[in-house]
């Protein structure tokens, strides 16, 4: 396989880094607005191309932020009774009267249309914290590696993002990332750490999504690789996995464990703009060259001042 064009890249980017939430609130924003402000009595064609396009992309948001299911269902139902009335035009006050005086009609639809702000404005402020990235407090001498092939690489000679991180930091890295490996398998990367100490980063799951892994079953095997994972003595960090649409219980069920094992995640927004960047990728997954040393400087930007500058050592972790 090819890396992508740049127009399926910026549509991986926008769908598996959660922007089309974004975009599709304020499409549907725009439409309210237009209707709020729109006294003609019938619906005009800009205005319906408008309408239409908020249902496709808000159809796509509902199965695409790793949002509570109770509030997806309920943000579709509020969701219909909007569309319902905006394929109505709005009721114009009496042409003959001294006063405006609004009809029951108009000041119900104003109500829903600002309801529907406000619950926007509900769903970003829990969306929110999930792009907030807070670096780990302690200095980090020793970082425990898991993952897969997009950490590993495809073969043995590739100059991966933890081989050059302990080239760019006072760090000893400990890589035990394999190439196709599951949360299942991840499970043996753990065992060769043994109970080593310090900063563990994990980028795990993204096989068990794209195998199709029932969610469940995804679910039970990425709480016991945490249960083993979390020791004490131990930070742990996740990469939060980017979302195709239709897959936000997987996203959903990851935030679940991490928080209940006090896991930080990585925000998908930031692991997709690497996958997502021009030459990043040899085939749209596996990172090049390039797309290894954006990792690479991704992990140090995040880290930030807790990594001393220098030059550390790295030791390759394999079962015999």
């Amino acid at each position: 396989m090819e890396e992508p064009n740049a127009l399926i890249r910026w549509t991986i980017f926008v769908f598996g880094g959660g922007d089309i939430a974004l975009l599709g609130a304020l499409v549907i924003a725009a439409a309210v607005v237009f209707s709020l402000c729109s006294g003609k009595s019938q619906i005009t064609r800009p205005f319906a191309i408008i309408r239409n396009v908020a249902v496709g992309l808000i159809l796509v948001c509902c199965g695409s932020p790793p949002l509570p299911i109770w509030f997806q269902i309920a943000t579709f139902a509020l969701l219909v009774l909007v569309l319902n009335e905006l394929r109505l035009p709005p009721q114009a006050s009496a042409p003959d009267s001294a006063v405006s005086i609004r009809s029951p009609r108009t000041s119900h639809r104003n109500i829903l249309f600002f309801s529907s702000f406000a619950w926007l404005l509900t769903a970003a402020a829990i969306e929110l914290p999930f792009h907030i990235w807070t670096s780990p407090t302690e200095l980090v001498s020793q970082i425990l590696v898991i993952g897969d092939s997009v950490t590993a690489g495809l073969n043995d000679g590739e100059d991966t993002w933890p081989k050059q991180l302990s080239r760019t930091a006072e760090v000893e890295v400990l890589d035990a990332s394999q190439p196709g490996a599951t949360l299942k398998s991840a499970r043996q990367q753990n065992s060769l750490l043994s109970d080593r100490k310090g900063l563990v980063i994990l980028e795990i799951g993204g096989n068990d999504l794209l195998e199709g892994l029932p969610v469940k079953r995804f679910e039970e095997d990425l709480e016991q690789l945490l249960t083993e994972v979390v020791q004490s003595g131990r930070s742990v960090v996740m990469f939060e996995l980017p979302l195709p649409p239709l897959c936000a219980r997987y996203g959903a069920a990851q935030r679940r464990l991490a928080r209940r094992f006090h896991v930080s995640l990585i925000p998908k927004r930031r692991f997709c703009k690497v996958l997502t960047s021009k030459g990043a990728t040899v085939d749209g997954i596996h990172l090049s060259a390039r797309g290894q040393t954006q990792m690479m400087e991704l992990i140090r930007s995040l880290l930030g001042d807790r990594l001393r500058i220098g030059s550390g050592t790295y030791e390759r972790l394999e079962r015999r």
